[in-house]
Protein backbone atom coordinates (compact mmCIF):
# COMPACT_ATOMS: atom_id res chain seq x y z
CA UNK A 1 0.00 0.00 0.00
CA UNK A 2 1.75 3.14 -1.28
CA UNK A 3 1.74 6.05 1.16
CA UNK A 4 0.34 9.34 -0.74
CA UNK A 5 2.24 11.93 1.70
CA UNK A 6 4.64 12.23 4.90
CA UNK A 7 1.39 12.87 6.48
CA UNK A 8 0.05 9.17 5.79
CA UNK A 9 3.07 7.01 6.42
CA UNK A 10 2.25 4.76 8.79
CA UNK A 11 5.29 4.46 11.60
CA UNK A 12 6.03 0.60 11.78
CA UNK A 13 6.60 -2.48 10.05
CA UNK A 14 5.39 -5.06 8.90
CA UNK A 15 1.65 -3.81 7.88
CA UNK A 16 -1.24 -5.72 7.44
CA UNK A 17 -0.84 -8.16 9.79
CA UNK A 18 -4.24 -7.81 11.79
CA UNK A 19 -5.55 -8.95 8.34
CA UNK A 20 -4.63 -11.88 8.49
CA UNK A 21 -6.11 -13.12 12.10
CA UNK A 22 -3.22 -14.18 13.52
CA UNK A 23 -4.14 -16.05 17.01
CA UNK A 24 -1.11 -16.76 18.97
CA UNK A 25 2.19 -15.35 19.55
CA UNK A 26 3.94 -17.46 17.67
CA UNK A 27 1.19 -16.62 14.28
CA UNK A 28 2.45 -12.93 14.88
CA UNK A 29 5.82 -13.65 14.96
CA UNK A 30 5.94 -15.97 12.17
CA UNK A 31 3.99 -13.14 10.36
CA UNK A 32 6.99 -10.57 10.74
CA UNK A 33 6.15 -9.35 13.59
CA UNK A 34 9.43 -8.82 16.20
CA UNK A 35 9.77 -9.00 19.66
CA UNK A 36 10.21 -5.34 20.02
CA UNK A 37 6.29 -5.28 19.69
CA UNK A 38 3.88 -6.39 22.45
CA UNK A 39 1.00 -8.41 21.18
CA UNK A 40 -2.41 -7.87 22.30
CA UNK A 41 -5.32 -9.95 21.53
CA UNK A 42 -8.15 -9.79 23.54
CA UNK A 43 -12.02 -10.99 22.65
CA UNK A 44 -15.22 -10.27 24.97
CA UNK A 45 -18.35 -11.93 25.16
CA UNK A 46 -21.46 -9.26 23.87
CA UNK A 47 -24.39 -11.79 23.64
CA UNK A 48 -25.27 -15.22 24.47
CA UNK A 49 -26.99 -17.07 21.45
CA UNK A 50 -26.87 -13.69 19.52
CA UNK A 51 -28.23 -13.98 16.03
CA UNK A 52 -26.18 -12.58 12.59
CA UNK A 53 -28.68 -9.30 12.63
CA UNK A 54 -27.13 -8.95 16.18
CA UNK A 55 -23.71 -9.62 14.78
CA UNK A 56 -24.03 -7.11 11.89
CA UNK A 57 -25.43 -4.53 13.93
CA UNK A 58 -22.61 -4.41 16.61
CA UNK A 59 -20.30 -4.82 13.67
CA UNK A 60 -22.00 -1.13 12.13
CA UNK A 61 -21.20 0.43 15.53
CA UNK A 62 -17.68 -0.72 15.10
CA UNK A 63 -17.04 0.65 11.87
CA UNK A 64 -18.85 3.95 12.08
CA UNK A 65 -17.52 4.68 15.35
CA UNK A 66 -20.55 4.70 17.04
CA UNK A 67 -18.84 1.94 19.89
CA UNK A 68 -15.63 4.29 20.12
CA UNK A 69 -17.67 7.03 21.06
CA UNK A 70 -20.08 5.37 23.28
CA UNK A 71 -17.32 4.25 25.21
CA UNK A 72 -16.37 8.00 25.90
CA UNK A 73 -13.27 7.68 22.96
CA UNK A 74 -13.71 11.01 21.22
CA UNK A 75 -13.42 10.85 17.34
CA UNK A 76 -12.40 12.64 14.84
CA UNK A 77 -13.36 11.35 11.36
CA UNK A 78 -14.89 12.18 7.87
CA UNK A 79 -17.29 8.65 7.64
CA UNK A 80 -16.65 5.21 8.77
CA UNK A 81 -14.09 3.36 8.87
CA UNK A 82 -12.79 2.45 5.12
CA UNK A 83 -9.39 1.93 3.40
CA UNK A 84 -7.52 4.84 3.03
CA UNK A 85 -9.39 6.81 6.19
CA UNK A 86 -7.68 8.93 8.36
CA UNK A 87 -8.84 9.12 11.77
CA UNK A 88 -7.47 10.34 15.04
CA UNK A 89 -8.44 9.10 18.45
CA UNK A 90 -8.65 11.17 21.53
CA UNK A 91 -8.46 10.08 25.32
CA UNK A 92 -8.85 12.55 27.52
CA UNK A 93 -9.47 16.56 27.49
CA UNK A 94 -7.75 19.92 27.35
CA UNK A 95 -3.82 19.55 26.89
CA UNK A 96 -3.70 16.36 28.66
CA UNK A 97 -5.83 14.73 25.80
CA UNK A 98 -3.92 11.88 24.21
CA UNK A 99 -4.24 12.40 20.44
CA UNK A 100 -3.65 8.90 18.05
CA UNK A 101 -3.56 9.63 14.73
CA UNK A 102 -4.41 6.09 12.28
CA UNK A 103 -4.68 5.17 8.83
CA UNK A 104 -7.73 2.34 8.20
CA UNK A 105 -5.99 -0.25 6.29
CA UNK A 106 -9.45 -2.45 5.59
CA UNK A 107 -12.49 -2.47 6.51
CA UNK A 108 -15.09 -5.33 6.25
CA UNK A 109 -18.32 -6.89 7.27
CA UNK A 110 -16.72 -7.74 10.59
CA UNK A 111 -14.50 -4.80 11.37
CA UNK A 112 -11.87 -2.73 10.60
CA UNK A 113 -7.79 -2.20 11.10
CA UNK A 114 -6.04 0.62 11.44
CA UNK A 115 -1.98 1.95 11.56
CA UNK A 116 -0.65 4.58 13.16
CA UNK A 117 0.65 7.52 11.47
CA UNK A 118 3.16 10.08 13.28
CA UNK A 119 2.08 11.76 16.98
CA UNK A 120 0.80 8.24 18.11
CA UNK A 121 2.03 7.15 21.11
CA UNK A 122 2.46 4.18 19.85
CA UNK A 123 3.85 2.49 16.32
CA UNK A 124 1.70 -0.74 15.41
CA UNK A 125 -1.66 -2.03 13.89
CA UNK A 126 -4.86 -2.84 15.75
CA UNK A 127 -7.87 -4.24 14.66
CA UNK A 128 -11.78 -4.59 15.75
CA UNK A 129 -13.80 -6.96 14.55
CA UNK A 130 -17.51 -8.50 15.71
CA UNK A 131 -17.90 -12.31 15.08
CA UNK A 132 -20.27 -14.84 15.64
CA UNK A 133 -19.37 -18.30 16.76
CA UNK A 134 -21.08 -22.07 16.21
CA UNK A 135 -23.12 -21.06 19.21
CA UNK A 136 -24.40 -18.12 18.44
CA UNK A 137 -22.50 -16.44 20.86
CA UNK A 138 -21.26 -12.90 19.56
CA UNK A 139 -18.12 -11.72 20.67
CA UNK A 140 -15.46 -8.12 20.59
CA UNK A 141 -12.35 -9.34 19.15
CA UNK A 142 -8.96 -7.24 19.51
CA UNK A 143 -5.80 -7.48 17.96
CA UNK A 144 -2.97 -5.47 18.17
CA UNK A 145 0.81 -4.96 17.95
CA UNK A 146 2.24 -2.35 18.73
CA UNK A 147 5.89 -0.56 20.76
CA UNK A 148 5.65 2.84 22.52
CA UNK A 149 6.85 5.42 20.93
CA UNK A 150 6.84 9.10 23.15
CA UNK A 151 9.14 9.16 25.77
CA UNK A 152 5.72 9.03 28.37
CA UNK A 153 4.42 5.89 26.90
CA UNK A 154 8.11 4.31 27.10
CA UNK A 155 8.00 5.20 31.10
CA UNK A 156 4.80 3.85 31.18
CA UNK A 157 6.24 0.78 30.26
CA UNK A 158 4.39 -2.17 32.17
CA UNK A 159 0.96 0.10 32.55
CA UNK A 160 0.39 0.21 28.68
CA UNK A 161 -0.58 -3.68 28.07
CA UNK A 162 -2.93 -2.89 31.47
CA UNK A 163 -4.80 0.24 29.91
CA UNK A 164 -4.95 -1.91 26.38
CA UNK A 165 -7.03 -4.30 28.33
CA UNK A 166 -8.73 -1.70 30.19
CA UNK A 167 -9.82 0.01 27.24
CA UNK A 168 -11.04 -2.74 25.49
CA UNK A 169 -12.84 -3.98 28.34
CA UNK A 170 -14.43 -0.57 28.21
CA UNK A 171 -15.42 -1.05 24.72
CA UNK A 172 -17.01 -4.00 25.46
CA UNK A 173 -19.15 -2.56 28.00
CA UNK A 174 -20.39 0.39 25.60
CA UNK A 175 -20.77 -2.98 22.83
CA UNK A 176 -23.61 -4.17 25.46
CA UNK A 177 -25.36 -1.37 26.54
CA UNK A 178 -25.65 -0.42 22.47
CA UNK A 179 -27.01 -3.83 22.01
CA UNK A 180 -29.15 -3.86 25.52
CA UNK A 181 -30.54 -0.24 23.67
CA UNK A 182 -31.14 -1.17 20.39
CA UNK A 183 -32.72 -4.93 22.00
CA UNK A 184 -35.08 -2.87 23.42
CA UNK A 185 -36.24 -0.61 20.66
CA UNK A 186 -36.97 -3.99 19.26
CA UNK A 187 -39.51 -5.06 22.26
CA UNK A 188 -39.29 -7.38 24.99
CA UNK A 189 -40.25 -10.56 23.05
CA UNK A 190 -37.47 -10.55 20.60
CA UNK A 191 -35.29 -14.08 21.24
CA UNK A 192 -31.39 -14.27 21.14
CA UNK A 193 -31.23 -11.07 22.31
CA UNK A 194 -29.23 -12.03 26.28
CA UNK A 195 -26.13 -9.93 26.76
CA UNK A 196 -22.94 -11.92 27.45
Amino acid sequence: MPDATDDDALTYAPVGVTRLRARDGDAWRHAGVDAAYRVLAVRHRLVRGGTEADRAALADDVRSWRLHRSAGVGIEADGPAAAGAHVVSVLGAGPVAMRGPCRVLWADAEGFGYGSLAGHPVAGEEAFRVTRDAAGDVWLEVEAYSRPVLVWARLAGPLVPLAQRAYVANLARAARALHRRRARGRGAGAGGTMPG
